[in-house]
């Protein structure tokens, strides 16, 4: 059975049909990639699954619950987690207190008053902050403030914040962007090593990060989807060499 579900999901901004009636179908422990040029429709599907848009027609499932229309919050607490494709940290706190905050919010649920009381009473949620910068190989620039971090790390630390709502679906929008070689190298490395405990679904432009790190490819196109395969079966597909690869193989 998939963990995460999406089932004929269309949307519509007045006449144009963003999304029109792409389905998914997410297994456990995988990585799963949608791709297609610019304007294909990632986004806007993308946002359905997190909660953000309400699609017009279809539905999603989580664990086979229907979440379609749940909200951003509530989605997030079901266990799916997004991380953007423009860095969203809070660049005056250190990296530890970015890690947190969401972490606080695992642990405590709900919004509290004594909420405020001093982070350093929330045992659980440094813990879990501590592990999830270990894993994202933060944990010696704990005290560095955010702003002060390189851009890679800057990315792996919104992960991290990610990471820190201990999701089981993690949804990523162009990990790799704005990357240098280097940079791209270590985040594959570091979602090959996430993918043993979380799934992960990314949107993502750089072919050499879907190719050697998804399972499953899902192509789109003018909010079609056109080609659906193992990344070996989308590489030599005809229309999606024309439509997204420029008909180069």
């Amino acid at each position: 059975m998939p963990l995460l579900e999406a089932r004929n999901l269309t949307k519509r901004f007045g006449g144009l049909v963003a999304v029109d009636n792409v389905s998914l179908a997410v297994e456990p422990l995988t990585v799963t990639a949608l791709i297609g040029p610019n304007g294909a429709g990632k986004t806007t599907f993308f946002k359905m699954l997190a909660g953000e848009l309400e699609p017009n027609a279809g539905e999603v499932f989580f664990k086979d619950q229907r979440i379609t229309n749940l909200n951003v919050t509530r989605v997030s607490q079901l266990g799916i987690a997004k991380s953007f494709q423009i860095t969203q940290i809070f660049p005056k706190l250190s990296v530890e207190q970015n890690v947190l905050v969401p972490a606080l919010a695992a642990t405590r649920g709900a919004f509290r008053f004594d909420a405020l009381l001093p982070l350093s009473s929330a045992r659980a949620a440094h813990e879990i902050a501590e592990r999830v910068l270990e894993q994202v190989s933060l944990l010696e620039r704990r005290i560095v403030r955010a702003e002060d971090l390189s851009y890679g790390e800057k990315r792996r630390l919104e992960v991290a914040l990610a990471l820190a709502t201990q999701p089981e679906v993690l949804l990523l929008d162009e990990p790799a962007a704005g990357m240098s070689p280097s940079e791209r190298t270590a985040m594959v490395d570091l979602l090959k090593n996430l993918r043993k405990n979380v799934t992960i679904v990314i949107v993502e432009h750089d072919m050499d990060v879907v190719f050697g790190l998804a399972d499953r490819v899902v192509v789109l196109q003018d909010g079609k989807q056109i080609a659906e395969g193992s990344p070996a079966e989308i590489r030599g597909h005809p229309r999606v060499q024309e439509a997204y690869l420029g008909g180069v193989e």
